[in-house]
C-alpha cells in the first residue's frame, strides 16, 4: 500500500527535545519561543505566534481584529470548511467566490465585483490552493480601495511565493498549518500567525491562551512571579514545547525535503504529460509544492473520478480529493441557501481532480508504480 502522505519522523525522538523538555517543561515555553524566531527568519516575517492549528490562527486573527455579527467576509468555496469557520465562530456572514476560470484560486475579478455591491465586507480570506500564492499585489490594491483586512489562508502555503513576496510576509496576517500531512508539521497539530503588525501580533498572543498578562513559563520558571491577570476574554489555542520541538527538528531539513518534492513533481509531470485525458497541474516558481492535483478530463472517460479513485484505491495507492466545496456541504447548504449555479468552476473541478502522494519519504519506485498504474488505467477506460 502506498499512503497518501507519510510524514518525516526523527530515528530518535529524544534527540529532538530540548532540556527544558528533558526536564519536565512540556507546555507553551521556550521552545515555542525557539520555532517562532525560526518560522519569523525563514518566512520573513516581523511577528509570529505558534498556536496549536491554522483555523486557530484564523480566528484569532479575526478577533484580534473585532470582527462580529455586522460584519461580511470573502472566501474561496474551493477550500476546507476551517476556512469559513473561522468568521463563523464570530458571527460573520462569509460571502463565496468561485475558482478563475483556468485554475484553483479565488476569481479576483468576481471578487472586486462584489466589493462594489456590498460594502459591508470587511475581510478577504484567500487561500494559496496546493501551494500556489494568489496575486498579493493584486489583492493589496483592492484592500487599500475598499478599506479591507486580508487574512491568507496559507495552511498549503509555506515555502511559497507571490512574485517576490515570501507568503508570510504581510502587513495583514497569514495563518499557516502544521498538520501531520503538511510540508512541515509540529507533530500533527500545530499551526501559527505571522505578520507585520505589532499590535496585532501582540492582541492575538494575548488572546491565544486565555487572554492572560503572563504565560505558563514566565510565571513558574526560576525567579518567575506567579502574579497575572486576564485582561479580556481569550481561548485556549496555544502550541506546547513538545509540539514546537518537533517543528525545531523539522526545521533543519525543510530545504532538503523541498528539493526532493520538486523532483518527484518533475518524475509526475514526465510520467503523466503523455496523457491528453488529464491535465496536470501548472507549477510556477513560487509554487510551494504541498500538493500535486491532477484534473481528469471528463468527457475523455468511460468511468467518474470517483470510480478512478477506487481504481487507484484497489491497485494500493492512496488518492485525496481537495476539496469539496464548501457551497455543496449540508450544513452551509442548508444555513445560507447558495445557488449550486453560481459556482461552475468549483463545481467542475470538483468532479475532476485527485491529489496524487507528494511527499520525501515517497520513493521512486512507488512514484512509477503510481505513474504506470494511471497510464494503464487511462487504457482500460478513456474512450
Amino acid at each position: 500500500m502506498i499512503p497518501f502522505h507519510k510524514p518525516n519522523i526523527p530515528d530518535n525522538f529524544e534527540e529532538i527535545f530540548s532540556e527544558s523538555i528533558q526536564k519536565g517543561w512540556l507546555t507553551t515555553g521556550s521552545r515555542v519561543d525557539e520555532f517562532e524566531k525560526l518560522l519569523s527568519t525563514y518566512l520573513d516575517s516581523k511577528y509570529v505566534v505558534a498556536v496549536n492549528s491554522c483555523t486557530a490562527a484564523l480566528h484569532l486573527a479575526l478577533a484580534a481584529k473585532g470582527f462580529g455579527s455586522d460584519d461580511k467576509f470573502i472566501a474561496p468555496t474551493l477550500t476546507f470548511a476551517a476556512t469559513v469557520e473561522c468568521g463563523e465562530y464570530l458571527g460573520m456572514e462569509p460571502i463565496l467566490v468561485d475558482c478563475e476560470n483556468d485554475g484553483f484560486l479565488i476569481n479576483l475579478n468576481h471578487l472586486e465585483d462584489i466589493l462594489k455591491s456590498d460594502k459591508s465586507i470587511k475581510v478577504v480570506i484567500p487561500v494559496h490552493y496546493a501551494g500556489e500564492s494568489v496575486n498579493l499585489e493584486e489583492l493589496w490594491f483592492l484592500a487599500e480601495k475598499y478599506n479591507l483586512f486580508i487574512l491568507e489562508d496559507a495552511a498549503h502555503g509555506l515555502e511559497s511565493y507571490s512574485g517576490k513576496t515570501k507568503i508570510g510576509n504581510t502587513n495583514f496576517a497569514a495563518a499557516f498549518s502544521f498538520y501531520a500531512n503538511k510540508n512541515l508539521t509540529t507533530g500533527g497539530e500545530g499551526g501559527a500567525l505571522t505578520t507585520n503588525d505589532y499590535n496585532l501580533a501582540k492582541k492575538v498572543k494575548k488572546l491565544s491562551l486565555h487572554g492572560i498578562t503572563k504565560d505558563g513559563w514566565n510565571r513558574y520558571r526560576n525567579k518567575g512571579n506567579w502574579e497575572y491577570d486576564i485582561v479580556e476574554l481569550g481561548y485556549k489555542y496555544n502550541l506546547t514545547d513538545l509540539a514546537a520541538s518537533y517543528g525545531v527538528w523539522q526545521m533543519r531539513s525543510i530545504n532538503i525535503w523541498r528539493n526532493r518534492r520538486k523532483e518527484l513533481v518533475n518524475k509526475y509531470k514526465k510520467g503523466l504529460s503523455c496523457l491528453d485525458s488529464i491535465i496536470l497541474p501548472k507549477i510556477n516558481p513560487g509554487h510551494a509544492l504541498h500538493l500535486f492535483v491532477i484534473r481528469i478530463v471528463a468527457n475523455k472517460w468511460s468511468i467518474s473520478r470517483d470510480e478512478l479513485i477506487n481504481k487507484l484505491n484497489e491497485k494500493g495507492i492512496g488518492v485525496a480529493v481537495h476539496y469539496k466545496p464548501i457551497h455543496q456541504l449540508s450544513y452551509y447548504k442548508k444555513k445560507y441557501n447558495y445557488d449550486k449555479s453560481q459556482f461552475p468552476n468549483s463545481n467542475a473541478l470538483f468532479k475532476s481532480i485527485i491529489s496524487l502522494p507528494l511527499y520525501p519519504n515517497l520513493s521512486n519506485e512507488s512514484v512509477k508504480y503510481i505513474i504506470n498504474s494511471i497510464v494503464e488505467l487511462s487504457k482500460l477506460f478513456v474512450k
